[in-house]
C-alpha cells in the first residue's frame, strides 16, 4: 500500500500533459474508497458479509512522439489497483498493468500492439456506465455474489456472458487496427494469437485441444437523428475457429440525454473444444464455460446535468443449454464536488440463477454503495 501511495503521489504531481521537442507525455486516473451495504434473500453474499469496503484506482500513462505530419508513435499503459475487505483470493490487493504500443495518423488510422481489449469491445455501443462498478463486465460481484461468475486464484466459473460486447479474449496480447472515419463509418480489426493468457472468461487451468486464437471485426457508424446523434455498432468474433459471436448496439445522444441498447449472441459451430459439462479438475467446475453458447441484452438511460450525472443500466445474460441466468440493475449517481473530487451513490440489484435450484447456487439481493474518489 505504501508503494502505491508513493506511485500515486508521483503521478499526481505530473498531472496533465507536457510537451518537449515533439514528445508528448500524459497521465490521468481516478482513485476512490467505496463502501457498500448488502442484503440478499438467500444470504449467499460475499462471505455472507452484510457490508464491504473496497479501494480502487484506475489510470493510464502515455508517452508518444508527435511528427510534423500529425502522426504519433508511442507507448500507452492502463493500470488498476484494488483492495477488497476480507478478500481470501487477493489478501495483498489485485494489481493489473496493461501496456501497448501505438502508431496513429488522422488519415491512416490507428495501430496498436499489446495488451488491450479487442476492436469489437472498443467500438461497441451498448448500455452506458458512469462508474467503475458498471454494467459491461460488471464489478458488482465485489458486493453481490453471482452464482455464475467466479474469477479467483483457485476457482474459476463463467456460466453466462458478462457483457453484450465481444470480450472473450480479454486483454490478451493482440494486434488491432482502426481505420479513420470513412464517411460516417469507422472499422476495427483485432487478432489475438493466444486467448488462454487472458484475465477474462477463460481460466489459466483450461487445457483446450488446440491453441486458441481469436479474430474480431467491428464497425461504428454515426448518424444524425432529430436533435441528437445516433451511434450504431456491429461486430463479429471468431475464437479457435469454433466459437462465434455477433453483437449489435445503438446509442442516441441529444444534449445531456442519452439512451442505449445492445444485443449479443454466442454459439459453437464445431466440436474441437466442447463446453465442459463435467468438472475436469478441482479448479474447473462443470459448465464453467457455458457462456460460450448464450445470449445477452442490455439497456441504459442517463442524463448529464453538468456537475451531477445519473444513469440507470440493465443487463440480462443467459446460457443457452442450462438454467443459468443473470439480471443486473445498476443505478448510479455521480456528483463533482470540484475538479478533483467526486461523490458516488450506487443502487444495485442482482438476480443470479445457477444450474440447479439449491440455495448455494442462486443469489438475489440488493446493494447500496457510496464512495469518494480523487481525479488526478
Amino acid at each position: 500500500m505504501k508503494k502505491f501511495l508513493l506511485f500515486l503521489t508521483l503521478t499526481t504531481s505530473v498531472s496533465g500533459t507536457a510537451f518537449a521537442e515533439g514528445w508528448e507525455f500524459s497521465q490521468s486516473g481516478m482513485a476512490g474508497q467505496y463502501y457498500g451495504v448488502m442484503e440478499t434473500r438467500s444470504r449467499n453474499n460475499v462471505q455472507n458479509m452484510p457490508n464491504r469496503a473496497v479501494f480502487r484506482a484506475d489510470g493510464n500513462l502515455e508517452g508518444a512522439y508527435a511528427f510534423a505530419d500529425a502522426g504519433r508513435v508511442g507507448l500507452h499503459a492502463d493500470y488498476t489497483l484494488v483492495f477488497r475487505q476480507h478478500d481470501k483470493d487477493y489478501n495483498d490487493g489485485d494489481w493489473r498493468f496493461y501496456p501497448y504500443l501505438l502508431a496513429e495518423r488522422e488519415d491512416y488510422g490507428k495501430l496498436t500492439i499489446g495488451y488491450t481489449y479487442n476492436a469489437a469491445f472498443l467500438l461497441h455501443q451498448g448500455a452506458q456506465e458512469i462508474s467503475w462498478v458498471g454494467i459491461q463486465d460488471s464489478n458488482l460481484p465485489y458486493w453481490l455474489t453471482s452464482a455464475n461468475w467466479v474469477n479467483g486464484l483457485k476457482r474459476v466459473k463463467f456460466a453466462t456472458p458478462k457483457s453484450t460486447a465481444i470480450m472473450d479474449d480479454g486483454r490478451a496480447l493482440k494486434f488491432s487496427y482502426f481505420t479513420p472515419m470513412i464517411g460516417n463509418t469507422k472499422f476495427g480489426f483485432s487478432y489475438a494469437p493466444d486467448n488462454a493468457s487472458r484475465r477474462g472468461m477463460v481460466s489459466r487451468y483450461v487445457n483446450y485441444e488446440k491453441k486458441e486464437d481469436g479474430y474480431t471485426a467491428a464497425m461504428l457508424n454515426k448518424w444524425k437523428l432529430g436533435s441528437g446523434d445516433l451511434y450504431t455498432s456491429a461486430a463479429y468474433g471468431l475464437f479457435n475457429r469454433t466459437d462465434h459471436e455477433w453483437a449489435f448496439g445503438a446509442r442516441w445522444i441529444a444534449g445531456g440525454f442519452n439512451v442505449s441498447a445492445s444485443y449479443k449472441k454466442a454459439y459453437i459451430d464445431g466440436d474441437k473444444n466442447p463446453i465442459s459439462t463435467q468438472a475436469v479438475n478441482s479448479y474447473l467446475p462443470a459448465y464453467f464455460d457455458n457462456y460460450r453458447e448464450g445470449q445477452a441484452w442490455d439497456f441504459s438511460i442517463g442524463y448529464d446535468f453538468g456537475r451531477f450525472k445519473t444513469n440507470l443500466a440493465y443487463l440480462h445474460t443467459e446460457a443457452e443449454n442450462t438454467r443459468n441466468r443473470d439480471d443486473l440493475f445498476v443505478q448510479t449517481n455521480r456528483y463533482a464536488l470540484n475538479k478533483y473530487f467526486e461523490l458516488f451513490l450506487i443502487n444495485a440489484y442482482l438476480n443470479s440463477k445457477g444450474n440447479d435450484r439449491w440455495s448455494d447456487n442462486n443469489n438475489r439481493g440488493y446493494a447500496v454503495i457510496t464512495g469518494l474518489a480523487l481525479k488526478y
